[in-house]
């Protein structure tokens, strides 16, 4: 139970705070431990299996592990920029006695159920935020304060967006009819990071080698998969759970990493051409994270390129020893993804998840 204290009532009796909800479920902490500070502690977080029937949260900590085994025997075989990955720190049942501890923290109503804790990925600091409103919010000035020191937003994460730009930018000085924006997964579109000055091209490699380790060694499909720019982590673990030696361009976010989550959707990908079918398919029902190759402007196709070579030169790498025809996969998944141009992005569709986010934006 040691491990668990943080979220537990040996740990503390106020309640913990729901800082997401998900299509797999509800996800808590303790998150009066950490203010805005610069520098935090390793933390956790609480994911509850009280989603959609369909989501797997059992599914969900397999798969976790299977993407960390392999960098617990290879955590430098990558060395290109920084990924992350959050450690698994338990996976409880119903029965399982810590949830004794844990249930008083949590809402009168609530029961014992599937959960996942892992390592919390600590959110971008208060300065961060405003940046992210004083740039971006076009709705009335006198509620910036307000959404700045809106507790809700304290949990920020940014959504890296290279595969899309946002819809009539520049088009005029249209206010917002939001009253308020959510910062916890907030989408940064590949315009505003053009506006920030972000390093682009290096979030493009970085995903690159994410996702050729996720296909290849870690031998899954990748579904529905989120990245998020954060925090780094700041204290060294026991296991290694990042790939990558170079820490990207600090610029405006200060120092800040790509973290790589939600696992639940995920199946293991056989290493065949139905592989790469069922992998190019995962890669256009995925939010646009992943740069686009029916890029419309001469920037995005520099950047296609950057993450379509990066992705086919760590996949060489990472398969160097495989047999001659598994080899040949990396450039058949590329193939495939640019003949299917045109198959619907899930986050394409509005839907209340994105709502929110998206409304202040004047998409």
């Amino acid at each position: 139970m040691d491990s668990l204290k943080e979220i537990s009532i040996a740990q503390s009796d106020a309640p913990l705070e729901r800082i997401g909800y998900g299509s797999c479920g509800s996800v808590w902490a303790d998150a009066s431990r950490f203010p805005d500070i610069d520098r935090c502690e390793s933390a956790l977080v609480l994911k509850r299996a009280d989603g959609l029937p369909d989501r797997s949260i059992e599914n969900e900590a397999q798969i976790h592990k299977d993407i960390l085994a392999p960098i617990a025997s290879k955590p430098e075989f990558l060395t290109g920029f920084h990924f992350y990955i959050p450690r698994q720190i338990q996976f409880l049942q119903p029965g399982t006695p810590s949830w004794n501890e844990i249930l008083p923290r949590l809402p009168p109503e609530s029961v014992a159920c599937q959960a996942l804790i892992s390592e919390r990925i600590l959110p971008l600091p208060r300065d961060i935020r405003r940046l992210m409103v004083e740039k971006f919010w076009n709705g009335r000035d006198d509620l910036r304060d307000s959404i700045i020191n809106d507790k809700r937003n304290e949990h920020c994460l940014i959504r890296p967006y290279l595969g899309r730009r946002r819809v009539g930018v520049g088009t005029g000085e249209r206010r917002s009819m939001f009253k308020s924006i959510s910062l916890r997964n907030y989408p940064l579109h590949i315009d505003q990071m053009e506006a920030l000055g972000l390093p682009t091209h290096e979030y493009a490699s970085a995903m690159a080698d994410a996702l050729a380790f996720l296909l290849w060694v870690a031998k899954i499909d990748a579904c529905d998969v989120e990245f998020v720019l954060a925090r780094p982590r700041t204290v060294v673990c026991a296991e290694p759970c990042r790939l990558g030696t170079c820490a990207f361009t600090p610029g405006v976010l200060g120092p800040h990493a790509l973290w790589i989550l939600d696992f639940d959707c995920c199946k293991k990908l056989p290493m065949s051409v139905n592989g790469i079918r069922i992998a190019a398919e995962r890669f256009w029902r995925n939010d646009p994270f992943y740069p686009n190759p029916d890029a419309k402007c001469e920037k995005d196709t520099a950047l296609w390129e950057v993450f379509k070579d990066r992705f086919l030169d760590t996949s060489r790498k990472v398969m160097a020893e495989a047999e001659p025809a598994t080899r040949q996969l990396p450039e058949q998944f590329i193939a495939r993804v640019v003949e299917t141009i045109g198959f619907i992005r899930k986050g394409f569709h509005w839907n209340l998840k994105y709502l929110n986010n998206f409304g202040f934006l004047n998409l």
